[in-house]
């Protein structure tokens, strides 16, 4: 009898230790929402780490590449390629001579300079993770377009118009970047007005590149427009200006730095 007498007890003891597990949990979970919650937000880091999302920019780089020391940098954006070579390189009237060497050019018979050891960048560094970015992004990009003109039935003028309507909000997006970077090389800060603006324009450029598209199909295929993933067609390169005040970003955690 004193057997039967104990089980209801036990069963309640069963009940609360079972229940206590998941009420730790909770508690757990609330606690960690509250911590959450009352971190504080940074607009700006949020917004930076928002367009590195856009352009698929990794956190850091699996493999950058080596870099000879007094290597210049190249243009990684073909768009900013372009425009500074018709900048630095103005057409010469029809008929006038070739223009003379500048004085104190070297020959061009001088010796070669002493080779120095390649140099690697640095995992974090922006334009490493932009490389990496973009050896990946032209893998798909031609893919992308090319999969995208065959639901969109283009061809002819409509394709040249789907093509350059992509064209141009990479450009627009690289404006954008150097824009940023001017304020910030001039502030000497990056302010949470211009992450949300960094974050704003961007929408913006891609809603409106939407539209373009849309603008190159029949009203019926409007719909389909609608479903295309537009940052798959971002070129990385975009982010180009950004280098030169990415030691800015070292001041917000979360920005274009490891997660």
């Amino acid at each position: 009898m004193k057997a039967y007498f104990w089980l209801p007890f036990a069963g309640l003891a069963g009940l609360l230790v079972g229940a206590w597990g998941p009420r730790a949990e909770i508690r757990e979970m609330k606690r960690l929402a509250q911590e959450e919650k009352a971190r504080p937000r940074n607009a700006a880091a949020d917004g930076f780490k928002t367009f590195a999302g856009f352009v698929n920019i990794p956190d850091e780089a699996k493999r950058p590449r080596r870099r000879r020391a007094g290597e210049k940098d190249k243009a990684l954006f073909r768009g900013a390629t372009n425009r500074v070579a018709k900048a630095a390189v103005p057409p010469a009237p029809v008929g006038s001579p070739a223009p003379a060497p500048a004085a104190g050019a070297a020959p061009t018979n001088a010796p070669a300079a002493k080779k120095e050891p390649p140099k690697r960048l640095s995992p974090e560094d922006l334009r490493a993770r932009i490389e990496e970015a973009q050896e990946l992004w032209r893998t798909r990009v031609d893919m992308a377009r090319s999969t995208w003109k065959g639901k969109l039935a283009l061809s002819g003028e409509a394709e040249k118009k789907f093509d350059a309507a992509l064209d141009e909000m990479n450009e627009h997006l690289y404006d954008t970047m150097q824009t940023m970077a001017d304020l910030v090389a001039k502030s000497g800060k990056v302010s949470p007005e211009l992450g949300l603006r960094l974050v704003g324009d961007a929408t913006t450029i891609m809603a409106e590149t939407y539209e373009k598209v849309g603008a190159c199909v029949p009203p019926e295929m409007r719909d389909t427009v609608a479903d295309m993933q537009m940052t798959d067609f971002i070129d990385p390169g975009v982010a180009e200006p950004l280098i030169a005040v990415q030691d800015k970003f070292e001041k917000l955690p979360g920005a274009f730095r490891r997660r």
